[in-house]
């Protein structure tokens, strides 16, 4: 899943172009589908349909598509905003909606569904404005010590700024129900490009990174982690 993400307050993967939101929720759909761009150009003309459905249990909405990791080949992430984990859950009418049955329909033969994940921030990050496009690392993880891992990710955050990468921000999610990822974390570290993201890793052997990294083998297990392309399709405003 902008600048996708603008500081966020609360416990984010995810407009000045920024609106600030507070204590999110994050549903995250995931896909495989063989026509991606039609899949993308689908979703975005049916914006409408859905913000119209869903009204103020979401505030924004968007996709993401791997670049490097991803489970299955032409795997897709589409991320909803909430501004509540109450509000995310707030309206299981949603898919029965006459009018989002119909949109449905369009492509339900061209992607099949493949896991759905509910989760709550935990660190805030950046959401972009409509029509914005980041790159993103995500690392899923076990942890103890969720509170000490968020720290340490606001650490190296505050190392990255202070050695040349302001523009980077990292966002903290906790699974509220993730299925065989029960318990885990998702951080999210965002750049305004791939190229920018690349930088940001070639400094991973620098002393600043090294240091501001020292306790995180300590404090988590990666899981799993994929490198990916995050746009924005719509906010509610």
């Amino acid at each position: 899943m902008k600048k996708i993400f603008k500081k966020i307050t609360a416990i984010s993967f995810l407009v000045a172009s920024s609106v600030t939101f507070a204590a999110q929720g994050l549903n995250v759909i995931t896909i495989t589908t063989d026509d991606p761009q039609g899949y993308v150009e689908w979703l975005t003309e049916s914006q409408p349909v859905f913000q119209a459905a869903q009204g103020d249990s979401a505030l924004a909405q968007g996709i993401c598509s791997p670049t490097a990791g991803g489970i299955n080949v032409n795997e897709h992430y589409v991320w909803t905003i909430a501004p509540s984990v109450a509000a995310m859950m707030s309206n299981p009418g949603f898919f029965t909606d006459k009018n989002v049955v119909r949109e449905i329909r369009k492509i339900a033969n061209k992607r099949e569904v493949t896991r759905r994940d509910l989760m709550f921030v935990i660190k805030s990050g950046d959401i972009g404005s409509v029509g914005e496009t980041t790159a993103n690392y995500n690392v899923i993880s076990s942890t103890k010590d969720v509170s000490g891992y968020a720290a340490a990710l606001t650490r190296m955050e505050e190392a990255a700024s202070e050695n040349g990468f302001g523009d980077i921000s990292v966002a903290l999610w906790g699974s509220v129900t993730s299925g065989d990822r029960a318990g885990t974390v998702m951080a999210s570290v965002q750049a305004p490009t791939s190229e920018r993201l690349g930088e940001f890793f070639d400094q991973r052997d620098s002393s600043w990174m090294t240091e501001a990294m020292s306790t995180f083998d300590s404090i988590r297990t990666p899981v799993v982690d994929f490198m990916m392309l995050c746009t924005t399709l719509s906010v509610n405003n």
